[in-house]
């Protein structure tokens, strides 16, 4: 076989490949289309599922344990002192030591929304 045979075979082989690996592709793409159907199938066989499973738990709960009252824990505050300092320290870190420290003065702390 001559060598442009060879390279002929090559390139068939390699551009053949190619277009095989397309059409799998494609062909994988157009099933995209079945994606949605099949989640909600699924959510609304493992959701019954979830909801048959939680309401015999619930039923086996409620015949074994009487219920007791939930006690929320208070959210732990930081510090009002600890707050102010940073709140100075960072004035003055952003004031570039325009302004001391010892000249600033926090009489009130409120907590502005988020304009973004």
């Amino acid at each position: 076989m001559s060598t442009f045979m060879s390279a002929l075979l090559n390139t068939l082989m390699g551009m053949g490949t190619v277009f095989c690996v397309l059409i799998v592709i494609s062909l994988i793409i157009s099933l995209f289309k079945y994606i949605p159907s099949l989640e909600r199938k699924i959510k609304n066989f493992s959701f019954r599922k979830k909801s048959s499973l939680e309401a015999e738990q619930s039923q086996n709960e409620a015949k074994k344990v009487p219920k007791r009252p939930v006690l929320e824990e208070e959210e732990e505050l930081v510090d009002d002192g600890e707050l102010v300092a940073v709140i100075m320290a960072a004035i003055a870190a952003s004031s570039g030591g325009a302004v001391s420290a010892d000249r600033l003065v926090v009489r009130s702390i409120k907590r502005v929304r988020n304009r973004r």
